[in-house]
């Protein structure tokens, strides 16, 4: 499995060259903690974290 990186942006996370939900190159591979988000909508932790697409997400990026 390639190494993922997360986006400084949104901490998306992705294994490519862009970021999948805000298309920035700004990616990086210091990360930690991992969240995912089925249903933005009704996710309190997505609205916490004011992510309101459905994915993979880092908790902390460096």
């Amino acid at each position: 499995m390639p190494k993922e990186s997360a986006c400084r942006k949104c901490k998306a996370l992705t294994s490519g060259k862009v970021c999948p939900i805000c298309s920035s190159t700004d990616l990086t591979s210091r990360w930690s903690g991992l969240i995912i988000i089925l249903d933005p909508e009704r996710s309190k932790v997505a609205q916490m974290l004011n992510i309101k697409n459905k994915g993979r997400y880092a908790i902390e990026v460096s």
